[in-house]
């Protein structure tokens, strides 16, 4: 799975927004904070007041503020403005072969699953994460998630790891 520019960079632009709850923050500052420049942050925010997700005002003092609290606004629903699903239907017509009309494994792919499901996985990991979430640090969104979603992962990888063997995280 790749996060593309856009849907990294408007993920930080509202959790920029939802750090300063009620406040308007210009468009300079929400690049400033998150060393984006001010063009691609413009048109990242353009798609995100069209879908309802932050209003602009215009003028000396304007900027942007969330159209709702962090607390109903999920990190699906940021993703599914800014970019599109890992995988969904058309995806084995798209990832064809160029002189193939149909994939030759459309009748029987083993893969197919793998990618339907790790999307259905990553899908409610999003729709159960919260900019609310997002706003208490590292430490306590890694905690939040392994709660809800218990992982093994090997050391060196992730959040609170360190050298040595796979380990079951949220244990020490």
């Amino acid at each position: 799975m790749k996060i593309t520019a856009t849907e990294e960079y408007g993920m930080r632009c509202m959790l920029q927004l939802a750090l300063r709850p009620g406040h308007t923050v210009s468009l300079s500052e929400l690049a400033g904070a998150e060393g984006i420049a001010v063009p691609f942050a413009a048109k990242v925010l353009i798609r995100l007041r069209q879908a309802g997700l932050v209003t602009a005002t215009r003028g000396r003092h304007g900027g942007y503020v969330l159209a709702a609290p962090p607390e109903q606004i999920t990190v699906a629903r940021i993703l599914e403005v800014l970019g599109k699903p890992l995988f969904d239907s058309g995806f084995c017509l798209q990832h064809r072969s160029p002189d193939a009309s149909d994939c030759s494994r459309l009748t029987d792919c083993s893969l197919r699953p793998v990618w339907a499901h790790l999307d259905a996985l990553l899908k409610r990991v999003f729709e159960h994460t919260t900019l609310a979430d997002l706003t208490a640090g590292e430490r306590l969104t890694d905690k939040h998630l392994q709660e809800r979603w218990p992982l093994i992962v090997p050391q060196g990888r992730g959040s609170g790891t360190g050298a040595g063997g796979p380990r079951e995280r949220g244990t020490q």
